[in-house]
């Protein structure tokens, strides 16, 4: 009888896209998946796209200084939607990636009984990891720091991205750009930022004629296109997308320029790309700066914090030096993540192999 596995994830592309990769791979060892996300969320369009089964509930996002009993509402509803789920789905384990649209099926295994376990992706863990941790069957974590912040030992696989490359030739033939000069990328995250919409053209304006070769890759967000467009119109080796595929756009630069979600930051490193980080202030207990100052103390990037941004002109410009970019990529390298996807998958079948015959595809039936 083929086991089934629900990933519980969302909320962002760095809890989403490594659930995505774990999937691939456990399907491909003779599983069944299945994911729960909040309805509405942007796994509500990402999984689906992927041709992955969703199942939608209701989810709260808790915010710490500033707690909203309508938020917790919408956890408890979330929880009993997760119930009916797990109840219907009977896995054979819940694997939780982390971030507020994850708690609500991790919640119903814990109530109904059913295996689950987690993975953590940043080096400072969140709120959901902590509070599952204690009954997980396993926890996986991106980096080793986790364990220095968690009641249990975490098993270090890295975080799962897509393991795709192009040429870069190929990369830059597709996007229209010279086979020569230096190539950076700006990712923003899954929405775009704000900040490096605005910050990185006038950079680049400062930077342009001293750096002739300089060539840039703009992924803005859908809802900043238009203006980001028009902000750096006149200027050719400029190029703006609401979205670019992150395989294709990896693989043509020489250079990135990010927040410090680690999903970025491990798709950087999988490609061997140094980094410029604007880590995102506002992240839950600042853990984009925790992030980003672990890729730093790699040697494979260089932290800007958001209240220098006025630097980042200045800090650009030194990493142009392609000796000083070859030295950061050889760091990058690395710390790549590859092969992250099979160890995860590979706790996962140990797992349920060691798991009693009896505890398999059931539910306790106890609301």
């Amino acid at each position: 009888m083929t086991r089934t596995v629900v990933m519980a994830t969302g909320g962002t592309g760095g809890h989403i896209y490594p659930a995505v990769a774990v999937a691939r791979e456990l399907e491909l060892r003779g599983y069944r998946t299945a994911f729960i996300g909040q309805k509405m969320g942007l796994e509500a369009r990402l999984v689906p796209a992927e041709g992955l089964p969703f199942f939608g509930v209701r989810a709260g996002k808790w915010h710490r200084g500033r707690p909203d009993p309508r938020q917790a509402a919408q956890a408890a509803l979330g929880l009993r939607d997760a119930v009916t789920l797990l109840r219907r789905l009977r896995p054979a384990l819940v694997l939780g990636f982390g971030g507020f649209a994850s708690f609500p099926a991790l919640a119903a295994a814990r109530v109904l009984g059913v295996p689950y376990a987690l993975h953590e992706q940043n080096v400072l863990p969140g709120m959901v990891t902590r509070w599952f941790a204690r009954g997980a069957r396993f926890v996986a974590a991106a980096a080793v720091e986790v364990n220095a912040q968690l009641p249990v030992t975490a098993e270090v696989v890295g975080l799962p991205v897509r393991e795709q490359r192009i040429a870069k030739r190929d990369a830059r033939r597709q996007l229209g750009l010279p086979e020569q000069g230096t190539v950076t990328f700006v990712m923003g995250g899954s929405q775009g930022s704000a900040v490096l919409n605005r910050a990185v053209p006038e950079a680049f304006a400062a930077l342009s004629e001293t750096a002739p070769d300089l060539y840039v890759l703009h992924s803005s967000g859908p809802a900043h296109l238009e203006g980001m467009r028009a902000h750096t119109a006149g200027r050719p080796r400029y190029r703006v997308d609401a979205f670019l595929e992150s395989v294709l756009a990896w693989s043509a630069a020489d250079l990135g320029i990010t927040r410090g979600g680690n999903g970025t930051l491990a798709e950087a490193a999988f490609h061997g790309v140094p980094l410029l980080m604007v880590p995102l202030p506002s992240a839950a207990e600042n853990h984009q700066l925790h992030n980003a100052r672990a890729v730093e103390a790699a040697g494979a990037g260089t932290v800007v914090e958001q209240t220098e941004i006025g630097l980042l002109a200045g800090m650009w410009g030194e990493l142009l030096d392609p000796d000083v970019r070859a030295a950061m990529r050889a760091r990058a390298r690395s710390r790549s993540p590859e092969g992250a996807a099979a160890r995860l998958a590979g706790l996962v079948e140990r797992t349920l192999r060691a798991a009693e015959p009896g505890e398999r595809n059931t539910v306790q039936e106890t609301l």
